[in-house]
């Protein structure tokens, strides 16, 4: 009788004694395929912080734009003075470049070789490009451009230089849907410099910093989603 038992089990594929069966080969994949999709994310940039962030400084920077500018149908909203609104405007910017990129270079110190040198070089292009934007601005100026030309570079020449850098965030790390979010920035801004000023900053506060933040929350729930994940099936 122990015998026949014994054959049964062996072509059942179980190991006498043992009363539990070996994971299936299905089962084996997806645990590899999960602790794989972890450790991806422990070293690549947090885009809940980083969209959010932008989504931030866009949102309440192009809305002071739009609210304290004299070109609004009905004058401006907020009693500042533009030279204030500008300021606090290219802060916001400037705030949001810098997390991106203390962020970005942190995010890559656990790697090595091209992986490690990628997450710099992202990094530093961020607060590159941020502190060549006013330079380009003054020169403007400088050459007698009109004030409202100037007030249209600041907003365009943002989104261009945020938009091309979250396309090459993507192609860098394959992530399709930084490069959407790159793309959708990229068409905000050409779209929002055909109406003029102020229409180009309530586009961009809505459309652009809207955008970057519903990203932000998507980003959230598919983090919540991979965390839900048993890191061990049995």
């Amino acid at each position: 009788m122990d015998r026949t038992e014994d054959r049964t089990t062996a072509a059942a594929g179980e190991t006498p004694g043992h009363d539990t069966a070996e994971p299936a080969p299905a089962d084996m994949l997806a645990l590899v395929q999960a602790e794989q999709a972890r450790v991806a994310a422990a070293f690549r940039p947090d885009e809940r912080l980083l969209f959010g962030a932008w989504g931030t400084a866009w949102l309440v920077g192009f809305l002071l734009m739009w609210a304290g500018s004299p070109l609004r149908e009905g004058g401006p909203l907020v009693a500042v003075p533009g030279v204030v609104v500008g300021v606090a405007f290219f802060l916001l910017l400037l705030s949001a470049g810098v997390v991106t990129a203390v962020h970005s270079t942190r995010a890559g110190r656990g790697l090595r070789g091209a992986s490690s040198r990628v997450g710099a070089m992202y990094g530093w292009g961020w607060f590159l490009g941020f502190a060549s934007l006013p330079l380009v601005v003054l020169s403007a100026d400088r050459l007698g451009a009109p004030p409202e030309v100037a007030a249209l570079l600041w907003p365009a020449l943002s989104g261009l230089v945020v938009g091309l850098l979250y396309i090459g965030g993507g192609a860098a790390w394959d992530d399709p849907t930084q490069f959407a979010i790159g793309a959708w920035i990229l068409v905000t801004t050409g779209l929002g410099c055909l109406l003029g000023l102020p229409g180009l900053y309530l586009v961009m506060a809505l459309a652009g910093g809207g955008g970057f933040l519903a990203a932000a929350a998507w980003f959230a729930l598919r983090r919540r989603r991979y965390a839900a994940v048993p890191a061990e099936r049995v």
